[in-house]
């Protein structure tokens, strides 16, 4: 992975207009496994001259890294600028991000995204904020008619954990890795083709977070006062508290309906336990007094003495 400092000087001033994300893959210790069209056009390399060579090759200057540490130590997502050199010796600024990510092969490998931003022409990029922003009271960003991020409010840049002039330009999976990412953006483009909103419910861990949430996320297609398709909206709405409800009111009904079907107890202690695992434990265990297995009834008042059970279920 490329390491970056946080101010690195100068940066180039003869990046084209056109929007485009330059991306690039490595491998764990560095070495540069994909190279795309867009990171040509940024440094001058064809794929066939820098695949296969380390990544930190490309560095113009002495740098320092940055990273985000998971709860776990392992680096998942890193963000900062770089200087890098282009193929004809002159040096280029950007800011680059790095999400970790595990190919269907199960190898482990780094993808690097820059994204190099047009300058908007400023009536309608204020027009975009007003559409979107007026309608959305949510985390929201808006994304132009290419799906590239245009602007994101602060709810939305602490569900990214980034900020939106380190993303500003990206696609959603240049932004994060994974099949959420994925899915959100397959939205992003059925709103665009359909001209319809489209919803859906997502549980995951957002970057940063210790624990995952639930999200109700919804798309929509922007348009101007004429019809024409101008870029989509993204809204994301954090309901772990209703989602965690509605998981306990469906576990209740569950046990209501799965426990107690016979008048066997061992069969219904079994019951109790194919209940709770998954959705309250991992592992449960169902432990009676052996005298209940016998057929006996309870005494009268709390038990004396010391207990003698016997497993039931697990």
């Amino acid at each position: 992975m490329m390491r970056c400092r946080t101010n690195p000087g100068n940066w180039s001033d003869d990046i084209p207009d056109a929007a485009f994300a330059a991306t690039a893959t490595t491998d764990e210790w560095g070495i540069v496994t994909g190279w795309s069209e867009g990171a040509q056009q940024l440094l001058g390399y064809r794929p066939e001259a820098i695949v296969g060579r380390a990544a930190a090759d490309l560095l113009a200057e002495d740098v320092k890294e940055m990273a985000r540490q998971p709860r776990d130590g392992r680096v998942e997502r890193w963000s900062g600028r770089a200087t890098l050199r282009h193929r004809d010796g002159h040096r280029v600024g950007v800011r680059l991000l790095a999400n970790r990510r595990v190919t269907e092969d199960g190898i482990a490998e780094w993808f690097l995204v820059s994204a190099v931003p047009r300058h908007l022409h400023p009536h309608r990029s204020n027009a975009l904020v007003e559409w979107t922003f007026s309608q959305s009271p949510y985390a929201l960003a808006i994304y132009d008619i290419d799906l590239r991020l245009e602007r994101a409010n602060a709810d939305m840049e602490r569900v990214l954990a980034l900020p939106e002039d380190q993303i500003r330009g990206l696609r959603m999976t240049e932004i994060a890795t994974g099949p959420e990412a994925d899915r959100t953006e397959g939205a992003m483009r059925l709103a665009l083709a359909s001209g319809e909103p489209q919803h859906l419910e997502s549980y995951f861990r957002a970057p940063g977070e210790s624990r995952k949430h639930a999200w109700s996320v919804s798309v929509a297609p922007l348009k101007d006062g004429t019809g024409r398709l101008r870029g989509v909206c993204h809204v994301v709405y954090d309901m772990t508290e209703r989602y965690e409800a509605q998981q306990r009111l469906m576990l209740v009904s569950e046990a209501g309906i799965r426990i107690g079907t016979t008048l066997d107890i061992t069969h219904t202690a079994q019951e109790l336990a194919d209940v709770t695992v998954p959705r309250l434990a991992d592992c449960t265990s169902v432990d009676l007094y052996t005298f209940l297995q016998r057929g006996d009834e309870p005494r009268a008042g709390l038990p004396t003495g010391q207990p003698t059970l016997c497993r039931a279920a697990q």
